[in-house]
């Protein structure tokens, strides 16, 4: 006689989120040849083609630390986030068809697109580290460990909480996506990523500061780096303030909407 076990609500969310996760691996890597190898060359190759630029064309150094060090830790974060938004924002489009099954939740999608964001940012970021220390000979620990993932930390989140509002705004005014898009390429050059805040004239520092990216990104490389120079202006305050606030109201449109969402 077959057993009739219960499954808790918890197990029930394990189940589901390994089956996102495992569909949405093989969504990527399955829909070209060599799809896993070429999910993490591409990111690496324009991480690799701007740090030429940087250290060899425009030969740039930075006081105290390597350079494609400093372009690392400020890049990889910036695409995760940024992945992560609009792995999100597109979330419910992608898996619509899902939500018939009573167990599929769109909030499932969502931590489901994350983890998979995490999981090749995490071996970009490693096969680089291996890269530079081995061959390279650059110094690749992190100085202070806990302050690094905090600060990687309060950048997921925040990138998590933008992300569910874009994907339910965005169903609302689906043209809004390619905006929203167009709209990371200015941020990703005020967010301090491939230059340092310091060289930022005084006047315009404190423009480029309501940018929580800049923060966030400042942030990791201070646990990274030994001896970061402190940037006036910068804090943590601020981006954890922001992430809680674009949290709070991330939560409070997915509570509203949340039976509309799985009705395309």
């Amino acid at each position: 006689m077959a057993s009739n076990i219960k499954r808790s609500p918890f197990k029930i969310m394990q189940d589901v989120l390994f089956a996102l996760v495992l569909r949405e691996y093989l969504t990527r890597f399955g829909s070209r040849r060599m799809g896993a190898f070429w999910e993490i060359f591409e990111p690496m190759a324009s991480i690799a083609f701007m740090m030429f630029i940087f250290t060899v064309i425009r030969a740039r150094s930075m006081p105290g630390m390597d350079m494609p060090m400093f372009l690392l830790t400020g890049m990889i974060p910036f695409f995760l986030m940024r992945n992560i938004i609009f792995k999100l924002m597109d979330s419910i489009g992608a898996n619509q068809a899902l939500f018939s099954y009573p167990n599929i939740k769109v909030f499932d999608t969502y931590v489901a697109r994350v983890l998979v964001e995490l999981s090749v940012s995490s071996t970009v970021y490693l096969v680089f580290i291996f890269i530079f220390g081995f061959w390279f000979g650059y110094d690749i620990l992190v100085a202070y460990p806990l302050e690094w993932l905090a600060a990687l930390l309060v950048g997921i989140l925040f990138a998590f909480s933008l992300g569910i509002i874009f994907s339910i705004v965005t169903l609302m005014a689906p043209n809004l996506k390619s905006i929203i898009r167009i709209l990371f390429l200015p941020l990703y050059l005020m967010s301090g990523v491939i230059f340092p805040l310091w060289i930022v004239p005084d006047k315009y520092l404190p423009w480029l500061l309501w940018n929580p990216f800049a923060h966030i990104i400042s942030n990791i490389r201070e646990g990274v780096f030994t001896h970061y120079p402190g940037i006036n202006g910068v804090t943590w305050s601020y981006p954890i303030e922001i992430t809680l606030i674009t949290l709070c109201i991330a939560m409070g449109l997915y509570r509203l909407r949340r039976q509309r969402l799985l009705v395309k």
